[in-house]
């Protein structure tokens, strides 16, 4: 039996250029920040970035927070 590996969410940030707003452009899972940024490089290589970033999601410092109907779409 194979042990279950606990999977992390990331939130994927890029630049296509220097001077552009770092824009949020997807998510990726996985166990470590190692391997996040391997799945976020294969998932998200369709321009040529001048800047990519990957973020814990669990490191995210909510300033506000989707009220209502949205709430319970998972926007903590």
């Amino acid at each position: 039996m194979s042990a279950v590996q606990t999977r992390y969410e990331y939130d994927v940030f890029t630049r296509i250029k220097r001077g552009d707003d770092l824009v949020h452009i997807g998510t990726v899972a996985a166990p470590s920040d190692e391997l996040a940024k391997v799945y976020a490089k294969a998932v998200y290589d369709e321009e040529n970035w001048v800047e990519m970033c990957v973020v814990p999601r669990r490191h995210i410092k909510w300033v506000k927070q989707p009220e209502g109907l949205f709430e319970a779409e998972g926007g903590r």
